[in-house]
């Protein structure tokens, strides 16, 4: 039922009920409070006239607070359309931004040399766009202690042409972006400078600035994305010279996105370690073998590396998250498998990292699995994923003790997760394994 007829219903009930007692009681009233015969008949005649009078009264009330409140619910309901919009945009921007990073990181991995010039300007691109204060910039590569300029962004490149600087007129970091909220540039009150590294080796790298004129200033999540890119893209120009060795690929690739995972993410320090750890124990008590303990132990550090594209607003909230916020979290998995899959020597993990979040009664997400639907490995992954999160503290909830966190496990066997992992967690925790 909408609120517009659950409040005329109202009105017509109210209206109703009044009717019904000033026919029952009206006359018994006017007996008790009037007793003269001539005055009583005056009153009897004119009583309809009150009746109209008081009602209309009461009628203004009831529809004026139903009119206001049919209007705070509809502005409501605008702010929460607004509100939707506003996310929907803000997702499909970031998704842009993943189909552009992701190009970067394949021609990172391809065998094929990827020019420092391109590589630069590429990643120029994309976090020009990220710090959105930013209205001005450019782009350089080093070349025998000298800067030159190779691109830009609200400068004409004409004026960058012919210009060279001294590098070391830049303390640039490989670990750190430099910040400047008071540059004494003319034409700049905040500038950010990026160096881009091969090792201990500067490449190149970009400046991002703020105009004079600009109300805007560098907000924390900007500096923190654009760090995280700079931890990204360096571990993966570390990559680049790994051509054809897997292994070292994957362990450089791995580390860089699970530092830049933890510089966005404050509660995801440690995390990926201690569940690899605890999936580990629970694929050797279940049988697995050689392999598949290996794609468990890479899948399980990784399937959380979705979350390095959702706003670390979201993720570092201290209060609970909204639904629309949650929405947004739960396309993490989806994310992560985007990233990996499009890894070639990766790709077979992705399906792991894809369905960590699904339950074993289907209600999970993102494809509603159900039972031995889901893949083994994202089966153990899910429990213990689950066991570090209850067991850990988090600003928005108290952390479980050992105890609690069993009596959860055992409570959501064969609804959220697989009897079968439970049962082989139980044990290995009775052993206590895993006490803390």
């Amino acid at each position: 039922m909408n609120i517009e007829l659950k409040e005329s219903l109202k009105i017509a009930v109210y209206y109703f009920f009044f009717g019904f007692l000033w026919i029952l009681f009206s006359d018994k009233i006017l007996g008790i409070f009037i007793k003269n015969t001539e005055l009583y008949k005056l009153f009897q005649t004119y009583k309809g006239f009150f009746f109209i009078f008081l009602t209309s009264i009461l009628l203004f009330n009831f529809i004026k607070k139903s009119y206001l409140k049919i209007e705070t619910l509809n502005k409501e309901l605008h702010n929460s359309r607004n509100l939707f919009i506003e996310k929907e945009n803000a997702l499909n921007d970031i998704n842009k931004n993943i189909n552009e990073f992701f190009n970067i990181c394949l021609k990172t991995m391809n065998s094929v040399e990827y020019d420092d010039k391109l590589f630069i300007k590429d990643i120029f691109k994309i976090s020009s766009k990220v710090a959105v204060e930013s209205n001005f910039g450019s782009a350089f590569i080093a070349e025998n202690e000298k800067i030159k300029f190779i691109d830009s962004i609200g400068i004409d490149p004409k004026d960058l042409k012919n210009i060279t600087k001294d590098l070391n007129l830049y303390d640039f970091s490989s670990e750190n972006i430099i910040i400047n909220k008071n540059s004494s540039l003319k034409k700049a009150r905040e500038y950010l400078y990026v160096g881009i590294y091969r090792g201990t080796k500067i490449v190149g790298g970009f400046n991002l600035y703020i105009s004079q004129g600009s109300k805007e200033s560098y907000s924390d999540e900007s500096i923190r994305k654009i760090q995280v890119l700079q931890q990204l893209f360096n571990g993966f120009h570390k990559v680049k010279e790994k051509n054809d060795c897997n292994m070292m690929l994957k362990n450089n690739l791995i580390k860089s996105f699970i530092i830049a995972l933890e510089l966005h993410d404050k509660y995801t320090k440690g995390h990926s370690e201690l569940v690899s750890l605890y999936c580990e124990k629970i694929g050797e008590s279940l049988g697995l073998d050689e392999k598949e303990l290996k794609d468990l132990k890479l899948s399980s550090v990784m399937h959380d590396i979705g979350k390095i594209i959702i706003p670390s607003k979201i993720l570092n909230k201290k209060d609970r998250l909204s639904e629309c916020e949650y929405e947004i979290i739960k396309n993490h998995s989806k994310f992560g498998y985007d990233i990996v899959s499009q890894n070639e020597p990766l790709k077979d993990i992705s399906k792991y990292i894809l369905h960590h979040h699904e339950r074993w009664d289907g209600k999970g997400y993102p494809s509603r699995l159900k039972g031995n639907e889901i893949p083994l490995l994202s089966q153990i992954i899910s429990v213990a994923d689950a066991w570090h999160a209850m067991t850990s503290e988090r600003t928005y909830k108290r952390k479980l003790t050992m105890e609690e966190g069993i009596e959860e496990l055992r409570k959501n066997r064969g609804t959220q997760f697989s009897p079968e992992v439970v049962d082989i967690f139980l044990k290995i925790l009775s052993d206590k394994e895993l006490a803390s």
